[in-house]
């Protein structure tokens, strides 16, 4: 729909799947440098840990200065992946970009013609065409969920805890009696719960009882769909 390449990231921000499968020239030659690579790995996480936060779509400018943009799929209060879309070139003219893409990239060992061959290929993408793809990949995200297309099962461990914890929340639950319930250590559930809400579990209950509303409002929805 968007004519952009999409990729599909797993919550530990490995990519799954791709389309189109190849990527695009530009980025064959800035991951020919060993540091520019490692860069684009860097930037990718660094990117889903925003957008994870922001629980909503993240648009930014990549290393290489081309633009990017992630949206977090979201099951019940856990991140279970990412969507990504990039890399888009997104300057005023071809010219200020190649300029951008030049500072961007004056630390590393690159082909500079091969780079700027493929710059000059590079379609001219508005913002607000980026916005809107932003916004169909959200959608997608929260379709992929609600028809349960995203392999995930529904008894894994986060799952089985984040379940446990909406429907008892409003009770004397701590992490003792939670990880006992379970029969897991505290240092397990710990790791948990900070990579399924990147706060502790005390801290986790203490945000829904403060805003019970919203808990109840998500059942709704539930019961709804």
């Amino acid at each position: 729909m968007t004519g952009i390449r999409i990729t599909v990231f797993d919550d530990t921000f490995h990519e799954l799947a791709a389309y189109p499968e190849q990527i695009a020239d530009f980025c064959q030659i800035i991951r020919s440098d060993e540091n520019a690579a490692a860069q684009c790995h860097h930037c990718d996480k660094s990117a889903c840990e925003t957008a994870a936060k922001r629980r909503a779509p993240y648009t930014y400018q990549c290393h290489a200065g081309l633009t990017e943009s992630i949206a977090p799929i979201i099951l019940g209060n856990i991140v279970i992946g990412y969507l990504f879309f990039g890399h888009v070139f997104s300057c005023p003219s071809h010219e200020e970009g190649w300029k951008q893409i030049q500072t961007c990239c004056k630390n590393y060992h690159l082909d500079l013609q091969a780079l700027k061959t493929s710059s000059m290929r590079q379609p001219i993408i508005t913002e607000d065409y980026i916005a809107s793809a932003s916004h169909i990949m959200q959608a997608v995200a929260v379709y992929l969920c609600m028809e349960r297309m995203v392999s995930l099962h529904q008894q894994e461990l986060p799952v089985q805890i984040d379940v446990y914890i909406q429907e008892h929340f409003t009770e004397k639950i701590d992490a003792v009696g939670i990880a006992e319930h379970f029969g897991i250590g505290k240092t397990q559930l710990y790791e948990i719960a900070r990579q399924s809400y990147g706060m502790g579990i005390a801290e986790h209950i203490r945000t829904l009882r403060i805003a019970p509303w919203s808990h109840t409002a998500d059942c709704h929805m539930q019961d709804k769909i």
